[in-house]
């Protein structure tokens, strides 16, 4: 991702025609990204793809910045710290991450493969993962703030199975391999998060429901 204080060079409209380029190369070839083809894509030269996005690992972390942007993330984001109580946002993120994942899907596989070839993409994906992780935090935090935390958890051992589960590869396995719909992902997903984390989760007044 483009730290605040790095400067980007040239034109948007050629950065972004760079990325939308790499996406959707990705997403037609998977991890077979070259510089010579986003350039041939995005109809630039390949010395435009480097002065714009930097060289293979810049322009991956470019290309997330910018699928965050193009996706709305912050907008996705923003019913799980509006949501009434902490199941609620329990019930929200699942529904946000399930939202966003055919869209990045692509990418993210991608960027697990890559990083085990470069130290510098995979400190900025870990970076990222610990803010990710953080959300899934402050939802847990809430909902043991609230007395609902089920009994034999942590907060730290929720968050790190709420996080662990919910990541692209578990939905990609589920959704790609056994066939599950957006929407059973999301009912049985939440079910089992319910019944897990919440204690007496039959207390709840409603079954989850999805806003879509």
């Amino acid at each position: 991702m483009v730290s605040s204080g790095e400067a980007v060079y040239g034109d948007p409209a050629t950065r972004r025609r760079i990325l939308e380029a790499a996406w959707e190369l990705i997403e037609d070839r998977g991890a077979a990204l070259r510089i010579a083809d986003v350039a041939a894509r995005a109809e630039v030269s390949r010395q435009a793809v480097y002065l714009h996005c930097g060289d293979r690992t810049k322009l991956l972390l470019a290309l997330v910045a910018y699928m965050d942007d193009q996706i709305g993330i912050g907008e996705l984001l923003a019913p799980v710290f509006e949501a009434p109580t902490g199941v609620d946002a329990l019930d929200r993120l699942v529904e946000a991450l399930a939202a966003a994942a055919p869209r990045i899907d692509a990418v993210a596989k991608v960027m697990d493969a890559a990083q085990d070839e470069d130290a510098a993409l995979r400190a900025a994906l870990r970076n990222r993962m610990a803010r990710r992780h953080a959300t899934h935090r402050a939802v847990i935090q809430r909902i043991a703030d609230e007395g609902r935390l089920a009994d034999g958890w942590t907060i730290d051992a929720a968050t790190d199975l709420f996080h662990a589960i919910t990541m692209p590869g578990p939905w990609r396995e589920l959704i790609h391999e056994h066939g599950w719909s957006q929407q059973q992902y999301f009912d049985r997903m939440t079910r089992l998060l319910h019944h897990s984390f919440v204690a007496d989760p039959a207390a709840s007044s409603r079954q989850p429901t999805s806003r879509r």
